[in-house]
């Protein structure tokens, strides 16, 4: 039986166990024997009689009641793709850089489904349609089957647009597989996943050649830096630089007060609560792609934009003011607090490092947090299987004036009061949105939003 008999009869691919039932062709993309026997086993166990799988596995099966197909490449896999997927109609836009990929894509989402636009969104928060929350994703960049299972989902409920989050290490592990965009978004290019990539130069090569050779015949590339504009050439009259957008529609911005933003255009003008200049920047970079796609300015701006746990005000009475942000990166938090001294306040924060992330930037961002804040509260974010003190004395020691406190929610508890008594500015750094705390493989419920949502009421 071919595949695509098996198309007409209703059979759908399932990337994974989980998803298999009697009307599934589990697909194994996988080069380790021992995890295909295991996962094989599970789908079976869901009445799976159908399975693709690597051609090196083929004189290990044994004869047994089902049927296998086997691939021997990416370009295999591309064409097994074309058999199951139809997705035509969408307009894809890829979105990556260092820092503001998710609130890029989360909040171009968003602005599009504001204004009446059907959309998707792909990333670290997970899939959503239009603005209603799916499911969770495991990766910000999830496989490349999973990923043409939540295209074919959006374009099933006649979305247009899917706004997709794609990372350096899901291009180099060719989670994008064959797919192209419409449009591209580069934030920028700073440092990050050098733990990966081993150095710079390779980290912005995958950036570059991502965007390079996934593009397709008439897609346009979106540029928030101005200085990458030399790396792009070959895109000639494809390519839009955020700079060029502002002046061409004479856009302006006003910071009214502490959190309060105005963004005058030509046209219209719209008021934005945020902290944050970069989380504006960010904003204008949606407005460049809306402007782009419909020729025109968006009807509203609001702060739904904003995703979760990116500069998110918890906080903000009686000069105490409590704020969470995913700042991991010394470029992230330097974005994130270069403008707080100017309020002429306590600045408190509580922060820690990744475990088995980039060890080399340990000692800048806490270079770059002692520049900004008066008091460093060292903590734990992630430690996964590193020694969580060897952690915090990284940070301990490249720190301005910094106290210890290994358990997370008593670094919170502590900075909430010292700000109930001192007054100031307390940051949650380094989690936002997560929902929980990883040591040595197990996974601990632990949301910043929640706890100090809950201590804040004591303010």
């Amino acid at each position: 039986m071919k595949l695509e008999v098996l198309k007409e009869q209703g059979f759908k691919i399932a990337h994974n166990w989980q998803e298999c039932n009697k009307k599934s062709i589990f697909l194994f993309n996988n080069n380790n024997y021992t995890k295909f026997i295991k996962y094989k086993n599970f789908a079976l166990k869901k009445k799976c009689k159908f399975i693709i799988c690597n051609i090196k596995f083929k004189k290990s099966i044994e004869s047994e009641s089902i049927k296998y197909f086997f691939f021997k490449n990416q370009k295999d896999l591309h064409d097994i793709s074309k058999i199951f997927y139809n997705f035509n109609n969408l307009k894809i836009i890829f979105v990556t850089g260092t820092n503001g990929k998710t609130s890029i894509a989360y909040g171009a989402n968003k602005l599009f489904n504001i204004n009446g636009i059907k959309s998707c969104y792909i990333g670290t928060l997970g899939f959503f349609i239009n603005s209603k929350k799916i499911n969770k994703l495991n990766n910000t960049t999830p496989s490349y089957f999973e990923i043409l299972n939540l295209l074919q989902r959006a374009n099933d409920s006649n979305v247009k647009f899917v706004f997709m989050e794609v990372s350096s290490i899901g291009y180099c592990e060719r989670r994008i597989g064959n797919l192209t965009y419409n449009y591209c978004i580069l934030t920028n290019l700073e440092s990050d996943h050098l733990d990966y990539h081993k150095n710079l130069k390779n980290y912005h090569s995958a950036k570059l050649n991502l965007i390079k050779k996934h593009k397709s015949k008439n897609s346009f590339l979106f540029l928030q830096d101005y200085s990458l504009k030399s790396k792009f050439r070959s895109f000639k009259s494809k390519l839009i630089v955020q700079d060029t957008f502002l002046n061409k529609n004479k856009i302006s911005i006003i910071n009214k007060n502490f959190n309060k933003y105005l963004i005058i255009t030509n046209k219209k003008s719209y008021n934005i609560n945020s902290i944050n200049e970069f989380m504006i920047k960010n904003i204008l970079t949606i407005m460049m792609v809306y402007n782009k796609i419909f020729k025109t300015l968006p009807l509203i701006i609001n702060n739904s934009l904003f995703p979760p746990g990116r500069s998110e005000i918890i906080h903000n009475k009686k000069n105490r003011v409590i704020i969470i942000d995913y700042a991991h990166s010394e470029d992230a938090y330097e974005n994130f607090l270069n403008k707080l001294p100017h309020f002429n306040k306590n600045i408190i924060i509580v922060y820690g490092c990744g475990g088995e992330r980039d060890k080399i930037k340990r000692p800048k961002i806490a270079k770059v947090v002692s520049k900004y804040t008066n008091l460093q509260i060292i903590t734990d974010d992630n430690p996964r299987n590193e020694d969580p003190a060897t952690i915090r004395k990284t940070l301990l020691k490249y720190s301005s004036n910094p106290i210890e406190i290994p358990n997370r929610r008593k670094a919170i508890k502590f900075g909430i009061n010292f700000i109930k008594k001192n007054e100031g500015i307390l940051i949650i750094a380094g989690k936002g949105h997560e929902e929980t705390q990883n040591y040595k493989n197990k996974y601990y419920s632990f949301n910043d939003r929640v706890i100090s949502s809950n201590y804040a009421k004591n303010l």
